[in-house]
Order: C-alpha cells, then structure tokens, then sequence
C-alpha cells in the first residue's frame, strides 16, 4: 500500500510541474499570445496599423518556419484611437481578459503610462513600445514590469538638436510642446539641450493634442526673437505649425523628433496642398527614411531594407506611407530573437536575461540593437532628418 501511494504522489507530483509549466500567461504548448494597444482609428491611425500590421507579417514568416521552440507567435490589436481612457481599457483587456505574455509596440506615452501599472500587477512586460519615452525604459519594481525601449528618447533626441543647431548659430530656442507627459519630455529635452549649449530657453507655448492654429503661438515665439523652435508635437499638429510658419514667413528652423518623423507627413501635407510649405522641416530621430535607408552609401543593410519594402507591398497590396512599418519589423526582430533566446521555458524572467544577451541588426540604419546586462535600451542613435525636394533626406547622425 505504502509503495502505491508513494506512486500515486509521485504521479501527482509530476502532474503539478506539468501544470505550472505551463501556467504561465499567454504561453501554452503551441502559442505565445502577445498584445499592443494602438490607434487603429483616429489621427495617429496611420502609425498604430503599419507598424502591428508590419509586425504580424515578420511573425507569420516565423510562424511559416515552425514558430518559436514549437510555439506560434499571435499577437492581439485593440484599438485605443489615442485616448488614454480607451487605451486603458482596451490594455486591461489585453492582460487580464486576453491573458497576453507580453506587451509589444503599444502606442503613445501618456497611454503606455497608463497602462503599465496594471501590467506590473500581472508581471506582463512591456516590450518596443511606439514612443521614445525615457519611462519606457526601466527594470521591474514599485509596481512597474520590465521596459525594453529600442530607441533614443525623445529627450535625448532634442537635446543632442539644440546642440547641434546652437553651435550652428540658432542660439535662441522656443518650445511648442502638447499639454502631456510627451511634451513635457521634449520640453524637459530642450531645457537640457540649451543648458548644455550656454544659451536659454527664450519662450514656450502649450497645446492640446488636435489643436491646429498656431498663428498666436508663432507669433509670440517670433517676439521673444527665437530663432529655433522645437516641436513636443505629434506629425498632424508639425504639419499645422511648418505650414503656418512658412505661410507667415517665419524664417527660423522647426525641428520635431521620431514623433514626426513620418513618411505620413509628406502624404498628408500633398493631400492638404501645404507640401511645399513644409520643405525645410527637420526631425531628430532614431533611424533614417526609407529612401535613404535603401541607399548603400548610408546604409550597409540597404538590400535587406529594400526586401523589407517588397514584402510589405507583397502582402499588403499598399506602398509603405509611414516610418511606423519601419519600427514594427524592427520590433518583431528582436522580439522574435528574444523569445528564441529565452529557450522552452518562457518566462518574464527567461525573457528579461534573454532581451539582454541579445544583438539585432537594425536594417534600416546597419547600427546594431542590444540591451546588455541591465540595460533597458537598445539604441542611442541620433539622425537629423530635413523634408527636401518633397522627401525626408537624411542630414548628419548627431549621436552614435
């Protein structure tokens, strides 16, 4: 009798670490479900579809492969149209409802800030999300997951900017920023930025994401004599201001970050007639244009770049018109990578060792994405972009 029970336990053990090896969420023996809450609707729509759109068709490749360790990747899409509110609802659905692994490529700072806490109640990390946040970066505790951000912050992103164009002459600089932790970010950036170059920050003016007169604004800021404004702005609203400011004949560079560093910008400043108006405008960002991304003089990775470019059209039937697309294949790069590394027994503690033991190529820049030990970003990387002749073309790389 006593060796039957003693059977029977071990059987019951070995039932029970079955079990907890596969209790853990979003990872079964054939799936690893991943979520991202994005604007499938709404101004910044154009963004949220291409890069998961970009993202789904890199894992479905992998998918077609065998998948990760015997695992298909799915990755779930609600909708959030840019609203903290839907997006907080729509990210509690992804973990708690949906049971995610892992959050990838959720869109929009004040809306990842949001959302995180309930993701460090449910130890779901945050992968590549689409904002440069400093937040985004971050090791888990205080209520918070694990952060893996891929690109420079949007501070460094305007610092390394004041920099450079204070050096050039433009020594009085002027912030249009948006009423959200976004803004106040770039806003923070630009204080850094002009502290380090010797010079100060001459006047600043907030706005609601949306708004689209910026007369008032613009001519405040050309009364404080600024000859520099940087944009805290999302592309709809750098549209508006470059449009209003060439048509009042304001002579002073306007320079966004990745926010706007968008192929979207040129088709919607064509489509509003204002293409012409916006020449001149600079972005500092984390990679370069497609065009220049194709180009082997500026890229090594050029081929793989442009068969990234056919596949999209391939699959989607549509020409790449955002940068977004860019950022979503990157994404599913390294988070593919990360899960292979992680081994069978995925975890978010498997994961976290596996983001930092990685290296990917960055196709699109031939610089490489890593994290290392302890890190949380995968690239300092700072390029000035310019719209010229109707295209972003890349400038100077201000930070390696």
């Amino acid at each position: 009798m006593k060796r039957i029970l003693t059977a029977a336990t071990a059987a019951l053990a070995g039932l029970a670490f079955a079990a907890s090896a596969h209790a853990q969420q979003g990872v079964t023996d054939d799936t690893i479900l991943l979520g991202s809450h994005t604007p499938l609707s709404g101004p910044l729509q154009p963004w949220g579809a291409a890069s998961t759109g970009a993202a789904k068709i890199y894992f479905a490749g992998v998918n077609a492969q065998g998948g990760i360790h015997g695992r298909q990747i799915e990755l779930l899409v609600e909708d959030s149209s840019y609203l903290v509110p839907k997006a907080t609802e729509a990210g509690r659905k992804l973990v708690v409802d949906d049971g995610i692994f892992a959050m990838l490529l959720a869109l929009g700072t004040p809306h990842n800030n949001a959302v995180l806490p309930i993701q460090g109640e449910f130890n779901v990390p945050n992968l590549l999300p689409m904002t440069a946040a400093r937040s985004m970066s971050g090791t888990a505790g205080d209520g918070m997951p694990e952060r893996f951000g891929a690109l420079s912050s949007y501070y460094d992103q305007v610092e390394a900017a004041v920099g450079h164009f204070a050096a050039g002459g433009a020594n009085v600089p002027c912030v249009i920023y948006l009423d959200t932790d976004f803004g106040y970010e770039i806003l923070e950036g630009v204080e850094s930025g002009a502290a380090m170059a010797g010079v100060e920050v001459a006047a600043t003016a907030a706005h609601q994401p949306g708004d689209s007169d910026y007369v008032g604004t613009l001519t405040k800021l050309a009364g404080a004599g600024c000859n520099a404004v940087y944009l805290g702005v999302n592309f709809p609203e750098a549209i508006s201001i470059k449009a209003t400011s060439a048509a009042m004949g304001l002579p002073m560079p306007i320079v966004g970050s990745t926010a706007i560093f968008e192929e979207a910008v040129i088709l919607l400043g064509a489509q509003a007639g204002v293409l012409e108006a916006l020449e001149g405008l600079y972005a500092a960002g984390s990679w370069i244009g497609m065009n220049d991304a194709k180009n082997p003089d500026l890229n090594p990775l050029h081929a793989e770049a442009a068969k990234f470019e056919a596949t999209f059209l391939q699959v989607t039937g549509a020409p790449l018109v955002t940068g977004a697309a860019l950022l979503g294949h990157n994404a599913a790069m390294i988070t593919a990578a990360a899960l292979q590394a992680a081994g069978p027994d995925l975890t978010p503690e498997s994961l976290t060792a596996a983001m930092e033991s990685i290296e990917v190529p960055n196709i699109f820049t031939g610089d490489v994405i890593s994290f290392g030990e302890g890190g949380r970003t995968g690239s300092s990387a700072v390029y000035l972009s310019q719209i010229q002749g109707g295209q972003w073309s890349f400038v100077e790389k201000l930070r390696d």
